[in-house]
C-alpha cells in the first residue's frame, strides 16, 4: 500500500526485473507513487520477457550491463509499445543487477523475476 494525502492506496506489487522503478515496496515508496501518479503523462507496461530483452540489447549491441529499470526503454521500443518520431534518446542507467541474473538474461535462461531468484 501507498500513502495518497495520508490515506492508503491499495497497490498490487509484484517483483519483476524492474521493481526499482516502484521506489520501493509498501511504504518505502509513498513518496515515489504519488509524485508518478502526479506528474507522468503515460505509463508502458512491460512483460518480464521484454525488459529482458532490452536487458539483453544494451549488452549485445552497446556492451553496456544494465538492470531491468534501466533497460525498459529499449525493451519498450524492441517490443513497439513505444516508437519515436525523430532522434531519440533513452537514459540507461543502473548496472545494479546481480551478474548471475545477468548472465543467464543475455544466455536467454531466464526472463522472468522468479527466475531472477535461481
Amino acid at each position: 500500500a501507498s500513502l495518497d494525502a495520508g490515506r492508503p492506496v491499495q497497490v498490487e506489487e509484484l517483483p519483476t526485473l524492474a521493481d526499482s522503478l516502484g521506489g520501493g515496496i509498501g511504504l518505502d515508496n509513498r513518496l515515489t507513487f504519488g509524485m508518478c501518479r502526479d506528474l507522468l503523462d503515460d505509463v508502458i507496461l512491460l512483460a518480464e520477457d521484454e525488459i529482458a530483452a532490452g536487458i539483453r540489447h544494451a549488452y549485445e549491441e552497446e556492451r553496456e550491463i544494465v538492470e531491468g529499470a534501466g533497460a525498459v526503454g529499449i525493451g519498450a521500443l524492441l517490443a513497439a509499445k513505444a516508437s519515436t518520431n525523430g532522434p531519440t534518446v533513452l537514459i540507461l542507467s543502473g548496472r545494479n543487477i546481480d551478474m548471475a541474473l545477468h548472465r543467464r538474461i543475455v544466455c536467454g535462461e531466464a526472463a522472468t523475476a522468479t527466475e531472477r531468484a535461481a
